[in-house]
């Protein structure tokens, strides 16, 4: 029994257990916390049949087997007999009993025989779901009820006599809308005392309103492909007084694109359903359970895979037989129909046929200039093959292989255009080609097609893409009144340039948003898909842009927090949810910041800013919060999480720790450094580790999920996969030999067993390292740190490190009490095991302030670094003492020569006109972005919009560079990846001021014309900017007055939507004199 808690809730009477299910939607599903409770009714009591928590694989059908008004009553699940009506408990408060497991009963399902036979396969998994949850299933019939029932579920769409002829009024609402449902606790209808009564505006509606409830029961709709376990629960109920319903969904067509489904989806199949080549494995018993998920998710639509698949063609024995002469659908169409799916064919196929049919069986050429009469007959057999079955015809043409078509022009895709509606008028019998679904995608290169001028037919959607990298190509006008409408293809899976990634999840569910509620804005939302590859391992971004497209409204600014909590309580239980919440979102930003199929061993800096330090510990930390709730998380969640969250996070872990050991192996080996090898060793294993994750993965659950992992993905440095995982280049160092220095002031030519390296130098000491300085010789053996200032990094670094075959001990002796260093003397083994980073910071009480009358404190000190082998080198250690801002500022200080300032960590935020700027959390690459809001094609004039101040502070004179400075300020706004979207030739602009400056008006995305090289499709600078998921906007100023210190001012204007800023850099110099880093420096000191 469920103790009340401040978690427990009363409703209606019943007693709700603490936990959420179905994300986003008002619960009406209750579990009474005592199921012994209830009194049973007059009627004989019957023995159920509970679960078998094994079987994971469900055939839908079996629940619609049995007697002629009755389903599902014999074998597995039963539970009741078809001659007795069932009989409920007692309903007493508990509001609609559903299922009771102590008293064998399950309400039974009432059909209409007439409703489309997509709710009736929903019906029986309905039923199923309910036997998951109490171990009880539901019989369903159809049309009438065994004589003396007094309740029953009664599903139905609002058109049929079962539910329509009922004569309730919010039945009657649901005329006419699309996939609109309802769900609520009738009396007295139907000849039953009580009845709940699930009534959609077509089948569609009427199937979500099903899966609904299911998902509010604790059936994930990821049951099947991430072995979701579903809780047990003795009593499940309908609350009395609750309703469970939802209008038109935001996107009238929602749904997956499987695409590159070779190697990984192809070999699972091929094992799973014992498939022999050249028979193609992705058929029913793959799409059965496609389809099923994509209902429960409320989508409705399918591209089908298509690299080497026909989706019309395959499973009826094609490669023996051939192409059938009549077009008749194949089983995957049919299929698809039965079940309520909305098929499609991709971007690149016209008129409901796969490539592969014609590199089968066409004839000729892919030219439509030499080779009409051919294409226009294939073209017709696939329209008139889908005649009947739910489709999208997709329109226009590309090349062969999705490649640009040759000799393309407007002219001839109008022409291409004119000649298949011709066939679909034909076809269908009509002039009228509005009820006919149509998209033209405009892919790539089409799209400057569309921008020269291309007519596309106004019951045709405009369908405009990504960039393949999740960055809106385009949108409808503003205002548009194209009738067709417009649509969003976008990408989670990719194979092109600058690099293939399929082989895990990388999608940042923030930017997802983002650039689907510009989308939503310009109401280019007729239709939305998202390629997901294979599905598994694009669970959650499939998941997320479904729920997007459903009912954008749910989900506002900020919601991938909500989203994630709630799919976390819905997958594992509430008790881990928050912190399995926060991994997952965690691993979206980190992942996110470039793909791991790009990594490689010089992406970070291992000089500056302790950038691969900070990178591997991140992981680290989360693959360790990964694996701590894998082992507190009960043992039927287990499955479920491993594939879910500790896997990637676990891969994605290894693959950095391989890199950073690659590159500190390759680094460490031009420093004379023996742990070059120890860090060699270290990439070997994480290479090694990486396929025991995958094996392991493979092997689970008596390899089920075998070759869902076995994707190619460790150093590819090219578009498509190479055949197996490499390592990349690494060095390892002769450990038998020394460190021979040609000079080094004190032992010229002596070997040298200790090496000394520090902070924010490639090179080493002693002796001469063509890296100490930038003559690349005659460097001298006193290297000096970086100036050191309260307000910069709290420390600096030197490495003490084995240069040679030989023991030795050290010693770190300063010149200055206020010179703290940790540790301040070692050992040193042979071998590099031992080798110690020895920090060095600044007691800043002991330094004075600056006299009166300065600004500046400069003081300086030497560190002795002595080794037994005579290895010895002074380093020498500047610092600045500034005097504090005053006590009323709020800000960023200067520090380090530079200030860097979170775009979310603004001072002042104004509104103009209704417009503001708004935080975007898990935006990005390190926190967040800021963007202006509402989105529409408004554009400031510069200085008149919304705007943010970010306020900071300089501390005046040159004293912290090496070099001097004359005021002269780069700021750098980092923006993410997005482009010039809107199709009327508007440019994406914001402004920016320093001061009392005049703002500079900045448009980032560079504007496209007919010669330009990518005309119509990408800017110029698109290949280095995808690859980092940044572009840096630099702008210069000068401070007026640098040699004094005092408060400065930025601020960024807004001027059009699409502008998301993630961080400012003000660049004194300090940035430029360290170099290169792929995040650039942590945020400044904010006091």
């Amino acid at each position: 029994m469920v103790k009340p808690t401040l978690l427990t809730t009363v409703l209606g009477g019943i007693l709700l257990v603490p936990g959420v299910f179905g994300l986003g939607q008002r619960r009406c599903i209750a579990f009474p916390d005592d199921d012994r409770s209830l009194v049973p009714s007059d009627g004989p009591q019957r023995r159920g049949i509970v679960e078998d928590a094994g079987h994971l694989v469900l055939d839908a059908l079996e629940a619609l087997s049995g007697t002629t008004n009755g389903y599902g009553g014999g074998g597995h699940g039963g539970g009741q007999h078809p001659e007795h009506p069932p009989h409920p408990p007692h309903r007493g408060s508990h509001g609609f009993i559903l299922a009771s497991s102590a008293h064998h009963y399950a309400a039974p399902i009432l059909l209409d025989s007439s409703d489309d036979y997509a709710i009736h396969i929903a019906a029986g998994n309905f039923a199923k779901d309910i036997e998951r949850v109490t171990g009880v299933r539901p019989r369903v019939y159809n049309d009438t009820l065994p004589k003396g029932t007094t309740t029953a579920v009664v599903v139905g769409t609002a058109g049929s006599g079962l539910v329509g002829g009922i004569g309730l009024k919010h039945v009657r609402e649901l005329e006419g809308k699309w996939e609109a449902f309802d769900a609520r606790v009738v009396q007295r209808v139907r000849g039953l005392e009580e009845a709940l009564v699930i009534s959609g505006s077509d089948r569609r509606g009427t199937i979500f309103g099903m899966y609904d409830l299911s998902e509010q029961m604790g059936v994930s709709p990821w049951y099947f492909w991430d072995d979701v376990h579903t809780p047990h629960h003795p009593l499940l109920a309908f609350v009395a007084d609750g309703i469970c319903a939802h209008g038109e969904p935001t996107v009238k067509y929602r749904g997956l694109f499987i695409n590159d489904e070779i190697p990984v989806l192809w070999n699972w199949a091929r094992e799973t359903f014992n498939v022999s080549y050249p028979e193609n494995p992705i058929q029913v018993g793959v799409y059965e359970r496609v389809y099923e998920t994509i209902l429960r998710m409320k989508g409705n639509y399918l591209w089908p895979a298509m690299w080497v698949s026909m989706f019309d063609v395959d499973g009826l024995d094609w490669p023996n037989h051939g192409l059938p002469k009549s077009p008749i659908p194949g089983p995957n169409q049919v299929l698809a129909q039965q079940m309520g799916i909305v098929v499609g064919q991709s971007h690149h196929e016209p008129m409901a046929r796969n490539k592969p049919e014609w590199d089968l069986e066409g004839s000729g050429d892919w030219d439509w200039r030499t080779n009409q009469d051919k294409m226009r007959d294939w073209w017709t057999y696939g329209a008139a093959r889908a005649k009947g079955m739910e489709t999208t015809f997709t329109m226009g043409m590309r090349g062969d292989g999705d490649r640009p078509l040759v000799g393309a022009s407007k002219e001839l895709l109008e022409e291409i255009a004119g000649a298949q509606q011709d066939i679909l008028r034909e076809v269908f019998e009509t002039d009228d080609l509005s009820d006919v679904p149509q998209l033209w995608c405009l892919y790539k290169e089409v799209q400057s097609y569309y921008l020269d001028g291309l007519q596309v037919p106004e019951e045709v959607t405009i369908m405009m893409a990504d960039d393949n990298w999740g960055n809106l190509m385009g949108v409808l006008p503003w205002g548009s009144e194209h009738k067709g409408g417009g649509g969003i293809y976008y990408h989670a899976d990719y194979v092109g340039k600058p690099t293939q990634y399929k082989w895990i999840n990388t999608i940042s569910l923030a930017k997802t948003w983002e650039q689907m509620q510009i989308a939503r804005a310009f109401k280019t939302d007729r239709i939305w898909i998202i390629n997901v590859g294979d599905i598994k391992h694009h669970e959650l971004p499939a998941e997320w842009f479904l729920h997007l497209a459903y009912d954008f409204d749910a989900w506002p600014i900020n919601s991938v927090d909500k989203f994630l909590r709630l799919w976390a309580a819905r997958e594992f239980g509430k008790a881990h949810s928050e912190e399995i919440a926060d991994i997952v979102a965690q691993y979206s930003l980190y992942v996110s910041r470039f793909k791991p199929e790009l990594y490689n061993s010089t992406a970070f800096s291992y000089v500056n800013y302790e950038e691969a330090e900070r990178i591997e510990e991140a992981w680290n930390d989360l693959f360790t919060r990964a694996e701590r709730v894998y082992h507190k998380l009960e043992k039927a969640h287990r499955p479920a999480y491993f594939e879910y969250v500790y896997t990637p996070v676990a891969l994605v872990t290894q693959a950095n720790r391989m890199y950073l050991s690659v590159g500190r192996a390759n680094h460490h080996a031009t420093q004379a450094r023996t742990s070059a090898n120890r860090y060699a060793e270290k990439a070997v294993k994480a290479f090694q580790q990486d396929y025991n994750l995958t094996q392991m993965f493979h092997e689970m659950l008596h390899g089920k999920w075998n070759h869902m992992l076995e994707q190619p993905h460790l150093n590819q440095p090219y578009v498509l996969h190479q055949l197996r995982n490499t390592m990349p280049p690494v060095s390892y160092i002769q450990e038998n030999q020394p460190a021979i220095p040609r000079w080094d002031g004190t032992r010229p030519g002596q070997p040298s067993y200790v090496r000394y390296t520090i902070e924010n130098s490639y090179g080493a000491y002693p002796g001469h390292n063509y890296l100490n300085c930038d003559d690349h010789y005659g460097c001298g053996n006193t290297p000096s740190l970086y100036r050191m200032d309260p307000y910069g990094a709290p420390r600096r670094w030197v490495d003490v490190g084995a240069g040679g075959p030989m023991d030795s001990t050290w010693t770190a002796t300063p010149n200055a009490s206020w010179v703290k260093i940790h540790p301040d003397h070692g050992k040193i083994m042979r071998d590099g095991t031992t080798d110690t980073r020895v920090y060095i910071s600044v007691d800043w009480d002991q330094i004075p302030n600056p006299s009166e009358g300065e600004d500046l404190y400069h003081a300086n000190a030497t560190i002795d670094f002595s080794a037994s082998d005579g290895s010895n080198i002074t380093v020498f250690v500047p610092v600045t003492k500034p005097r504090a801002p005053p006590s009323d500022f709020k800000g960023h200080v200067q520090g380090d020569g530079y200030i860097v300032m979170e775009a979310g960590h603004f001072t002042h935020n104004s509104t103009a006109e209704g417009y503001s700027f708004e935080e975007i959390e898990w935006y990005g690459r390190t926190l967040s972005g800021v963007e202006m809001y509402p989105t529409t094609n408004q554009n400031f004039t510069l200085g008149t919009g919304p705007s943010l101040s970010y306020d900071f502070w300089t501390i005046g004179e040159s004293g912290l560079l090496a070099k001097e400075w004359d005021g002269h300020v780069d700021v750098t706004v980092q923006i993410g990846p997005t482009f010039n979207f809107m199709m009327g030739g508007e440019e994406l602009a914001f402004g920016l001021q320093l001061d009392d400056w005049e703002p500079v008006e900045i448009h980032p995305v560079a504007p496209m014309n007919k010669d330009t090289a990518n005309w119509g499709t990408v800017p110029e600078d698109w290949d280095p900017i995808v690859r980092v998921e940044i572009r840096n906007v630099t702008a210069s100023f000068n401070l007026p007055d640098p040699a004094s210190p005092g408060k400065h001012t930025i601020k960024l204007w807004g001027m059009t939507a699409g502008v998301v800023v993630e961080r400012i850099w003000v660049d004194l110099g300090g940035i430029l004199e360290r170099g290169y880093s792929f995040l650039g420096p942590p945020e400044s000191t904010r006091v």
